[in-house]
């Protein structure tokens, strides 16, 4: 629990933007969900060690019956499975999950309409989209993990004023799009000198404008204040190959700058680099060094941040525990070896995607031969030959219209 006396209390007092992220939560039954409370309550995102399993164990024990006692649909495949008991770190993968796809096609929430604090979308053009209701609870234990994340990488500044580079949707009260609210968050953890978007709302919808982010990068490098790039990497690629096109030279934008892009390259597949190529291409051509280029990832149906740490590092934080599952067999893999992710977490108390398959190929690594202590995972990309839409999707389908 946050209180008055604490860091990050002393942080929101410095920086307001930040008392949404650090405050106090409760969970929807305190007696049924202690364990939820008591796991998302810890502030150090990569603690690891056994009272942190065990603690995530009873966590996650409270959780499943939750769902199993709230979603008829989950109860039916828990008690399918057996109603497995599930005691120690190795047995997750015998845990039942939902594949992602299936909250595209159904509601399945485990709280009452009136229990729904905020709903968003994954996608905000046609073509199938996922809705979801958030209770209080989930969204914004979920905004303070990101917080918490954010604050252990040493990614928030509270003393310097930032020009904002957002590579997403300009705000617009009718926008669902669940990308919209987390980029535009993004903008909560430096002070704000400026801000522009680079999908710009026309009043009926939003559009790409490559031309006014290449205006706002040559205007933020001419000023003292560092630059924060936040947003989709297609839409920062676009930017970068009209400043090369235009035969703008290379900026060099103040130090403290900083990159942090997420929604992969989705619907832009064609057009897509490899992540090191891309942040070479980034620090060339705006000076930001790599170890200041980060990529999150994370989905409207589990909202937990998972965001790079400096050597470029996926790392699974302790409120989250991840598997992965053969491509054809869908049974666990060892370390190392590439399959589905799956990814467990009890902090989602509003639908069950606690225990849920992406639609992501993955390895996952232990820990080792990095300062952050927990296990790592790498992003391979968008399993299936059928496009799956997400918010890159449609922020890459403005792209092309532009």
């Amino acid at each position: 629990m946050t209180t008055a006396s604490t860091p990050d209390a002393d942080l929101a007092r410095r920086l307001p933007s930040l008392a949404k992220y650090f405050r106090e939560l409760k969970v929807p039954d305190g007696r049924q969900l202690a364990r939820v409370q008591e796991l998302c309550d810890l502030p150090d995102p990569f603690r690891h060690d056994a009272e942190a399993d065990a603690l995530f164990l009873a966590a996650l024990q409270e959780a499943n019956t939750w769902h199993a006692t709230h979603n008829p649909l989950y109860g039916g495949m828990w008690r399918g499975a057996g109603a497995p008991d599930i005691t120690a770190v190795e047995h997750l993968a015998d845990l039942p999950y939902i594949h992602v796809n299936l909250f595209k096609r159904h509601a399945l929430s485990s709280v009452p309409d009136e229990a729904v604090a905020l709903r968003l979308t994954s996608s905000g053009t046609g073509g199938e989209k996922t809705e979801i209701g958030f209770d209080a609870w989930s969204i914004g234990t979920a905004q303070r993990m990101d917080a918490w994340t954010l604050k252990a990488l040493g990614l928030i500044d509270v003393e310097r004023p930032a020009n904002y580079l957002v590579l997403g949707h300009e705000p617009d009260p009718r926008l669902t799009v669940g990308a919209a609210h987390g980029l535009n968050e993004l903008c909560d953890f430096a002070p704000v000198a400026s801000a522009v978007h680079a999908l710009r709302n026309t009043g009926d919808g939003h559009e790409f404008n490559p031309m006014g982010s290449v205006d706002a990068l040559l205007e933020f490098a001419a000023r003292d204040e560092p630059v924060r790039i936040v947003g989709f990497p297609a839409l920062l690629h676009a930017v970068l190959e009209r400043m090369t096109a235009m035969g703008v030279p290379r900026l060099d934008l103040p130090a403290g700058s900083l990159v942090l892009t997420g929604g992969g390259w989705k619907g832009q597949a064609d057009r897509s680099i490899g992540r090191d190529e891309f942040r070479a291409a980034v620090e060339d051509r705006l000076g930001i060094p790599e170890e200041r280029i980060r990529d999150c990832y994370g989905s409207v149906e589990h909202c937990l941040p998972y965001i790079e740490c400096a050597a470029h590092h996926f790392h699974v934080p302790v409120w989250s525990r991840c598997v992965v599952r053969d491509v054809r067999t869908l049974e666990p893999v060892d370390h190392g070896t590439p399959g589905y992710l799956q990814f467990v977490s009890p902090f989602i108390t509003a639908l069950p995607a606690h225990s849920i398959l992406m639609a992501d190929l993955g390895t996952l690594h232990p820990p080792g031969d990095c300062p952050v202590a927990t296990p790592w995972f790498e992003v391979h990309g968008r399993a299936g030959v059928r496009r799956n839409r997400n918010c890159a999707v449609a922020a890459a389908e403005l792209l092309e219209a532009r």
